[in-house]
């Protein structure tokens, strides 16, 4: 293998694993009740009493994520360039295209939803269009999931395809890939979490950072 390709494997390995481990640490700062609580005042609240909390795991989603986009685009070229066509470039499209929406979920996040849990605090009173402007996020959050989910499926595709890496990698990203995509429309909550979409491309970068030489 050309050394110019061992670098652009490399350094995605590198991308997406340090991409996925940054995702994973911001999901995993406590306190976790905000992830699961359907009471909104209790969400605000918790997130005005953990405000650097909260302002911390936003910042860790959004390098993760942008580092996970600069390593599926390092992948895919090397996938590309391993002949495998357009459908590397169409997964490293649908992940960079859905990372905008959950971008956008973010800082309304650090900004909207900081906001009306400082107003919730001081009057006790609840923006009656908050909970609309919600559903607006969450419905960007969803657009996000099933074009991550669907990205990392179309490189599994391509993986498994290839014999520089192994069938179980390639079953691994099309299960939850194509799987994720429509499961997580079928509320299955395994795949709910968003760091879920980072798991195989951890999995995936620590597996080229041992394995390629």
């Amino acid at each position: 293998m050309e050394l110019q390709n061992i670098q652009l494997w490399r350094w995605s390995g590198i991308l997406l694993a340090a991409g996925g481990i940054i995702f994973w640490i911001g999901a995993l700062t406590p306190p976790y009740k905000w992830w699961m609580t359907k009471d909104v005042k209790e969400y605000l609240t918790l997130i005005h009493d953990h405000r650097i909390a909260w302002y911390f795991i936003a910042a860790t989603f959004v390098v993760g994520v942008i580092l996970s986009v600069f390593g599926m685009q390092l992948f895919s070229l090397t996938l590309q360039r391993s002949g495998q066509g357009i459908l590397p470039q169409v997964g490293f499209t649908a992940f960079a295209f859905g990372s905008i929406f959950w971008i956008m979920n973010l800082a309304f996040r650090a900004t909207v939803t900081v906001w009306a849990a400082n107003q919730l605090y001081e009057t006790h009173h609840l923006e009656p269009s908050f909970e609309t402007w919600m559903k607006w996020t969450n419905l960007l959050f969803a657009i996000y999931m099933v074009l991550a989910y669907f990205g990392i499926g179309c490189m599994g595709y391509s993986i498994y395809q290839l014999t520089i890496l192994p069938v179980w990698l390639a079953w691994l990203c099309m299960i939850f890939g194509f799987g994720g995509s429509i499961l997580y429309l079928c509320r299955l909550p395994f795949f709910d979490p968003p760091l879920m979409v980072h798991t195989p491309l951890i999995i995936t970068g620590i597996y080229i950072l041992l394995k390629i030489k």
